[in-house]
């Protein structure tokens, strides 16, 4: 992020402009980190039930989502 100074009508006046962010990486040099975001099992274990207010809010499916299958490539490519 910079600020760019001009004058206008004898006025100086500053805008901000963002400067983007890139990175020159091919998709073999990722490496992907698959883990199980949510483990209901663990959770109970230390006194934190959360399954009953999951069922509770129909997020049974969200959450097999979550921690089903990556796909590696398509999160390299995406």
């Amino acid at each position: 992020m910079y600020y760019l100074h001009c004058w206008e009508n004898g006025v100086l006046q500053e805008s901000l402009q963002i400067k983007g962010r890139t990175m020159k990486l091919e998709g073999w040099q990722l490496t992907v980190q698959v883990e199980n975001p949510v483990d209901f099992i663990s959770l109970a274990h230390h006194g934190c039930e959360l399954i009953n207010f999951v069922n509770s809010q129909d997020l049974n499916g969200y959450f097999k989502m979550l921690n089903g299958p990556t796909n590696e490539n398509l999160v390299k490519y995406f």
